[in-house]
């Protein structure tokens, strides 16, 4: 009987030990990723908080812009305010949406977890994401 309990007490030093070293969780809930503000001037449109999503997701600016523009195959710049434009359409926003569900889905959601905390590293040809959650490294199609 006092093995068991010998086992039993060592089990719970065990987990208490792995729980110690285990990273501490990062935030990244749903709520956590941030919704594009669109609006249309003229025949242009627009997505204002561009620079602020790119920030929250760890993505250079320039490869979400290309992500998107390659997408939709129209024209489009970025702003000196961290604007997204696309030129000569209104684009719906369903449609952006749904590419930025995609983009988040390949480029930035983690496999293994689901965490939003990843970074996209290119090496040589290759593009990989770490995730900084849960520490894995996979490959992603160029951008």
């Amino acid at each position: 009987m006092s093995k068991e309990l010998e086992l039993i007490k060592n089990y719970d030093y065990l987990l208490e030990r792995l729980y110690s070293r285990l990273p501490a969780k990062l935030s990244s809930k749903a709520y956590d990723i941030p919704e594009l503000e669109i609006e249309y001037i003229g025949d242009h449109t627009e997505i204002r908080n561009f620079a602020q999503v790119c920030d929250r997701l760890r993505r250079d600016p320039r490869i979400v812009m290309r992500y998107f523009l390659k997408s939709l195959g129209m024209p489009g710049s970025l702003t000196e305010r961290g604007t997204l434009i696309i030129y000569n359409r209104r684009v719906r926003r369903d449609t952006l949406r749904e590419f930025y569900q995609r983009f988040l889905n390949t480029y930035v959601r983690c496999q293994t977890c689901g965490s939003i905390d990843t970074e996209l590293h290119r090496q040589g040809k290759v593009w990989y994401i770490r995730c900084l959650a849960c520490g894995a490294t996979y490959t992603v199609q160029p951008v």
